[in-house]
């Protein structure tokens, strides 16, 4: 461990991957030894690392920004005749509930459509955010649009649909899902930000906790994000 701290600056990750690597070996061998399923160093190797992943994300906080750096993360309107999708998920850990986030907008930033919805499962993080993409997409087939850009603030979910990430085998199967469903768009691209350039989604995401179900707006925009998109459009 003192050899692996002095090499912290250059790969930052390097102390939690190795403790999350010894406790993945220490649990396959406690479940081997339970009568468990034998799996290969690749299988360890990637569950240790996504529960990292996983905890990471149910944990993350925005950090405080200086007002000279808020700038930076911007909301960045699509090209003239398409539309970009803003989606985020949130978990409802006591009430084993997650809620979704969608927020379609023109290349003008005016809100086409927005969408609220509450789901009673209980879901992971990945899981949710995950599940907040399809749900995006499903509404921007509903409402008939065919040029969009997907945007959510999972560096893990963008990567996996990219094809450069592994995430759960939960979420994967919502991935493939998702390949064969973005099909019926005459174009698609998928984009990533930071949780400062997707605030009306995660507003929109937290107010899933007090709707029944769902509630859609078309050519409107949700009061309770008005603000957040009108901030968008003068930045």
């Amino acid at each position: 461990m003192w050899k692996l701290q002095k090499w912290a600056n250059l790969c930052p990750d390097v102390v939690e991957r190795t403790i999350m690597l010894c406790w993945g070996l220490w649990k396959y061998r406690n479940e081997r030894r339970h009568g468990g399923v034998r799996g290969t160093g690749l299988d360890i190797v990637r569950s240790s690392l996504r529960m990292l992943d996983e905890f990471r994300l149910a944990n993350e906080k925005p950090q405080p920004m200086r007002a000279s750096t808020t700038m930076e993360v911007k909301w960045c309107p699509p090209q003239p005749g398409s539309y970009k999708v803003n989606v985020d998920g949130t978990v409802f850990t006591k009430r084993k509930q997650v809620g979704f986030g969608v927020v379609i907008r023109d290349s003008a930033g005016e809100v086409i459509a927005a969408l609220s919805q509450k789901l009673a499962r209980s879901l992971g993080a990945l899981e949710t955010e995950t599940k907040a993409m399809e749900v995006g997409v499903q509404f921007a087939l509903d409402i008939g649009i065919r040029d969009v850009t997907f945007e959510g603030d999972s560096l893990s979910v963008y990567n996996a649909l990219k094809g450069v990430g592994e995430v759960s085998s939960t979420a994967q199967n919502i991935v493939y899902g998702l390949s064969h469903l973005v099909r019926n768009f005459r174009t698609f691209a998928f984009s990533h930000t930071k949780r400062q350039g997707n605030i009306p989604a995660h507003v929109l995401a937290q107010h899933a906790m007090g709707v029944e179900s769902y509630v859609a707006w078309l050519e409107e925009c949700p009061s309770c994000i008005e603000s957040a998109c009108a901030h968008d459009i003068c930045t």
